[in-house]
């Protein structure tokens, strides 16, 4: 029995020797219930709302002021026009606009039923059927505040306008993240592991002294998975219109131009990957721990940024595919032109910028 616990124990040791596995049996389960813990919410919280108030009175402001009040809303702006309504909402500046028709709360003083019409960025219908009943809940409870005792009220009418996707359909919510996710999915984990694999097997060594120079060597790496993305956006594209329905309102070349600036940051990331480690292992576990994990829960792909915590919101702004994902819904869904993703393409590219700089001075460093 002596010799077992003593097995048992050389074990425990053994674990613990293995940072991998430590990493693994206690930093993933925390990280991993922090973020879904935090990340995975359906509840609206401090959703960026405007105003479009064609009566400018009192109750209209009282209105207003209640929705902004409340835990789940936050005014950012008031705007004048429909016109700068629509870019706010293209923009994802805010994903409602509360419009007060003229005479509102003279219709109301007289009985009538006043109309509020509360225009949503229904690119994901859950959340803006969720903004919807909140926002109605919230007005209506003001309003019967106010009028709910008198003879003549008759009630407030209030509507729905569900902007980009009147259907609302999930689909032009999910097939934007999920082009996101394949293509990070084969560029990074692919590359990363494609380049450790031949330095485990020895042949990187053999291809850094050929007549070959490294830098062309890994372009020529990685040329088959940039291809390869081309074929996987046009069959997304097909797919989204043709199976799904999804009408796609932008520029076609601004939709691909985007996705292989994207392709090219992930390719880029698991360049640099592949450079620190020198194990397919622990090439995968970084891919999927690191760079995976907040693909989806952090990206804005299945859960809104907004509603998640300060914190995780700074975080997200690291995160390669929020800015691809946003840009792609904006172009692909609402027909925004190259001037509204122009923040997105900035971002993708300084990340492509700083990944390359780090995979060369580290590449440069082993080779000394």
């Amino acid at each position: 029995m002596e010799k077992f616990f003593a097995f048992v124990l050389k074990e425990f040791r053994q674990i613990s020797r293995d940072r991998r596995s430590v990493a693994i049996l206690f930093i993933l389960p925390v990280l991993l219930l922090l973020l879904f813990g935090f990340a995975i919410t359906n509840e609206i919280r401090e959703s960026k709302f405007a105003v479009l108030d064609c009566d400018k009175s009192a109750l209209s402001s009282a209105i207003a002021a209640r929705i902004d009040a409340s835990e789940y809303f936050s005014l950012c702006k008031s705007v004048q026009t429909k016109a700068e309504m629509e870019e706010l909402l293209a923009r994802g500046t805010v994903k409602t606009v509360v419009v007060f028709e003229a005479d509102f709360e003279k219709k109301a003083a007289c009985g009538e039923s006043p109309q509020i019409n509360i225009v949503l960025d229904a690119v994901d219908p859950n959340e803006a059927k969720n903004i919807y009943n909140y926002a109605s809940a919230i007005a209506s409870a003001e309003f019967a505040e106010r009028f709910g005792r008198s003879a003549p009220f008759h009630g407030i009418d209030i509507r729905a306008n569900m902007l980009f996707n009147p259907q609302l359909k999930s689909a032009y919510d999910f097939v934007p993240g999920v082009m996101g996710l394949i293509l990070f999915l084969i560029c990074t984990l692919m590359t990363s592991v494609g380049i450790v694999r031949e330095k485990e097997m020895g042949n990187m060594e053999i291809l850094l002294v050929s007549p070959m120079r490294p830098v062309y060597i890994i372009i020529a790496k990685v040329i088959p998975y940039f291809a390869l993305s081309v074929l996987i956006v046009s069959g997304c594209l097909i797919i989204a219109t043709a199976v799904f329905g999804i009408a796609i309102r932008g520029s076609v070349a601004l939709i691909f131009g985007l996705s292989m600036l994207y392709t090219l940051l992930a390719l880029t990331i698991g360049i640099t990957v592949s450079t620190f480690v020198n194990t397919q292992q622990t090439a995968m576990f970084i891919a999927t721990s690191v760079f995976m994990l907040p693909t989806v829960l952090l990206s804005g792909m299945i859960f809104p940024i907004e509603n998640m915590p300060r914190l995780l919101q700074y975080v997200s702004e690291i995160v390669p595919a929020k800015w691809y994902i946003s840009a792609l819904r904006a172009v692909m869904i609402k027909g925004c032109g190259i001037a509204l993703v122009a923040k997105n393409i900035a971002v993708m590219s300084a990340m492509i910028l700083f990944f390359a700089l780090l995979s060369l001075a580290k590449f440069k460093t082993r080779l000394e």
